[in-house]
């Protein structure tokens, strides 16, 4: 039998799996749902990626604009990361880095406005937590609050998720929920107390109804100096009609056909 034969068998068992177990099951049918019925698009996929594209800057006219002095080092630290990242990797074939476009810009505002609260959605291997953690232990201050939901693919898949983040150094500054963002998130809300988010990192479901479910869940927690991060705004028009309904200015950083949207700087680039 071919490899990708077995491998394709191994998913779905893997799936049905997974599915079964009562754990996970509402939230698989969540995903099924706004897979399927998700509010449609306004503007056809090439309007919106025409707009988008229109807007977009490279992530080191990002750094430039805000903070140069910062861009040797945040080159250097992430380069540094994703090495060890790498070859962590190549110990273990299941892990996947993905492609982790937002990295610098990640670890850029960390070190830049040194946030006391960060909160993230989309673990998957962990490389976004690493750059955050690693930033924490440079700031010296900050704690990492991280929603998840197993990769159902993969066997054992739960012990794979933050897997380079997963280091004892990080045990006092780093919660991961791994419920998937319907549980984790509100359960997040309640353990941050009368903090509120000052960085929020979105990277699970691209959806459009994923997106703004998750806006609601953490709605208390957010503020006027809250940094928000969208990864692959491309996928439908939620980072558009966000910042239209809510006038914000707005930052749009491409990196081969994929988009990051970022909200929230206004209250510190007006300072």
């Amino acid at each position: 039998m071919p490899f990708t034969n077995q491998k394709s068998i191994r998913n779905s068992i893997n799936v049905i799996k997974f599915f079964l177990n009562r754990k996970y099951t509402s939230e698989i049918l969540n995903k099924v749902y706004s897979k399927f019925f998700d509010p449609k698009p306004k503007l056809t996929n090439k309007e919106n990626l025409d707009q988008i594209v229109k807007s977009k800057i490279s992530s080191e006219e990002f750094i430039q604009k805000i903070n140069p002095e910062l861009l040797e080092t945040v080159n250097e630290d992430t380069d540094n990361i994703i090495l060890d990242a790498k070859k962590i990797q190549e110990k273990n074939s299941n892990i996947e880095l993905g492609n982790n476009y937002a990295v610098e810009i990640i670890y850029f505002l960390m070190i830049n406005f040194k946030p006391n609260i960060i909160l993230e959605t989309g673990v998957a291997a962990g490389l976004s937590s690493r750059c955050i953690l690693e930033a924490i232990k440079k700031n010296s201050k900050g704690v990492l609050y991280s929603s998840d939901f197993p990769y159902f693919r993969l066997e054992n898949p739960e012990k794979y998720i933050g897997y380079l983040a997963k280091d004892e150094s990080n045990k006092d500054n780093w919660f991961l929920d791994i419920r998937g963002d319907d549980i984790a998130l509100h359960a997040i809300v309640k353990k941050m107390g009368n903090e509120n988010i000052d960085l929020f990192h979105y990277d699970s479901d691209k959806s459009y109804s994923g997106r703004s479910n998750a806006l609601k869940s953490i709605g208390s927690k957010l503020s006027s100096k809250t940094i928000i991060i969208f990864d692959d705004i491309q996928n439908n028009l939620h980072f558009k009609d966000l910042v239209e309904e809510n006038k914000e200015d707005f930052h749009i950083i491409g990196y081969d056909g994929k988009f990051t949207g970022i909200i929230g700087l206004n209250y510190f680039i007006s300072k």
